[in-house]
């Protein structure tokens, strides 16, 4: 969505001059890593009351963007409280923390809606989220042999 200038109201897709503020439900918009994220419906764009086209001039793009960014912190906070809570199904969060190298605690402040994540964050807890017992245990294996070289891993040279 870039700001577009609209001269006194006219639409420039259908020439009605039927632009004015509007707010509608359903709206969306692509926004850092959501490709649709809900634009709230008391948002008001200008849009031409015949052909439903928006347009969104400087003033209206500000607001806009402060308000897609509370949206899509909610939306953070949202989902990884549901991941959470899915994860914590099958491994506790403490081993979970212990996994991803987070602070204790962490993942208690997240479900309670203390802190927002990162992006990165929810997207690894949604990767786990999809078979979190192999999951898990794939990330455990490789921090354990992390720190090894190749030779290293292949254990001590047997005696014969």
């Amino acid at each position: 969505m870039s700001p577009r200038r609209n001269p006194a109201g006219q639409c420039p897709s259908c020439g009605c001059k039927a632009v004015r503020p509007r707010c509608r439900h359903g709206r969306t918009v692509p926004y850092r890593v959501f490709r649709a994220l809900q634009v709230p419906a008391d948002v008001e764009i200008p849009a031409c009351g015949k052909c439903k086209q928006e347009f969104v001039d400087v003033a209206t793009f500000g607001a806009i963007r402060s308000r897609l960014e509370q949206a899509y912190r909610a939306t953070l906070r949202r989902t990884i409280r549901e991941l959470i809570r899915d994860i914590s199904a099958y491994v506790s969060q403490r081993r979970l923390e212990l996994t991803l190298g987070l602070s204790q605690g962490y993942l208690s402040r997240l479900k309670t809606g203390g802190a927002t994540p990162s992006p990165e964050l929810v997207c690894t807890l949604a990767l786990i989220a999809k078979d979190p017992r192999t999951r898990i245990a794939e990330l455990e294996l490789a921090w354990s042999t992390a720190g090894c070289s190749p030779a290293e891993e292949a254990g001590p040279p047997m005696n014969r």
